[in-house]
């Protein structure tokens, strides 16, 4: 039985991007978001798709580009394309738009919506009308940062999403060669969910007791992301290792190391100095 994968491999550009912009919001945009807004273009290789941790035994690279418009306020627009390295795939493409705000010097919260767009002709229901809302609340305490993050999937059926992820942020005092700054941020993430997304990608017919409405836990992953600043240009390396929990007889899906190289550009545009 051939999984119909096309639902839930885009939908994993909504996490990927969830996190780029929370590594931008604790960067550069942080310190100089008084007086500037920024026009970020960013690009991605990763070697395999995931989504909830699942790669439902498929192994398809994929290619992502990404133009946000980040406003000193905290609200931003993005847009994003995504190229998924298998002939019978069409491009797939994402809006989205989110508030950031530091609540206090240890709070912050992030709160956005995504829709997603296939302007080809496809032959795998479910795909041209998906939504994707999130809203994620930060806490920086003691050595670590945290943050609890609810998600909702609007498909044909709706199903939510409970995740909680813990970081450390580390950069090294001397640059290299007196003008790359390398910083890490190891990172783990525990997440819970409901599993109706199933149904678009699977003949359920015969199958019993699935409980796909059921909140279970989903997934655990581990993550460091190894960046190299130089100016205005960021260039990651991320390696992850992905645990997938809870899975039905008829997928495939294992735990595994999934590698990614990202580059990134922020453009500052120069707004009123507040007094």
């Amino acid at each position: 039985m051939k999984f119909k994968l096309i639902t839930v491999i885009f939908l994993s550009l909504a996490l990927i991007e969830s996190a780029v912009a929370q590594d931008n919001d604790s960067s550069d945009i942080a310190e100089k978001e008084d007086v500037y807004d920024f026009v970020l273009i960013s690009t991605k290789y990763q070697n395999s798709f995931h989504f909830l941790g699942r790669d439902f035994g498929e192994n398809i690279p994929l290619l992502t580009a990404d133009l946000m418009y980040y406003f000193n306020s905290g609200i931003y627009f993005n847009a994003s394309s995504i190229k998924f390295l298998q002939a019978d795939l069409p491009w797939q493409y994402a809006l989205s738009l989110g508030y950031n705000k530091d609540l206090s010097e240890t709070t912050d919260i992030n709160v956005s919506y995504t829709q997603f767009l296939v302007n080809e002709v496809s032959d795998v229901t479910g795909i041209q009308n998906l939504g994707f809302l999130q809203a994620t609340f930060g806490w920086e305490w003691g050595f670590l940062y945290s943050n609890i993050q609810g998600q909702f999937l609007f498909n044909e059926e709706t199903d939510y999403f409970i995740s909680s992820s813990h970081s450390r942020y580390f950069e090294f005092d001397q640059k290299l060669f007196n003008k790359i700054t390398l910083s890490f941020e190891p990172k783990f993430t525990l997440m819970a969910g409901t599993s109706q997304f199933y149904q678009t990608g699977y003949d359920l017919s015969g199958q019993e007791n699935l409980e796909l409405e059921k909140l279970q836990l989903l997934s655990w992953e581990a993550v460091l992301p190894i960046t190299f600043g130089i100016g205005y240009w960021d260039i990651g390396f991320h390696t992850r290792y992905i645990n997938p929990l809870n899975l039905p007889s008829f997928d495939s899906s294992t735990k595994r190391f999934i590698f990614s190289v990202q580059t990134s550009y922020a453009i500052p545009i120069k707004k009123s100095k507040r007094l």
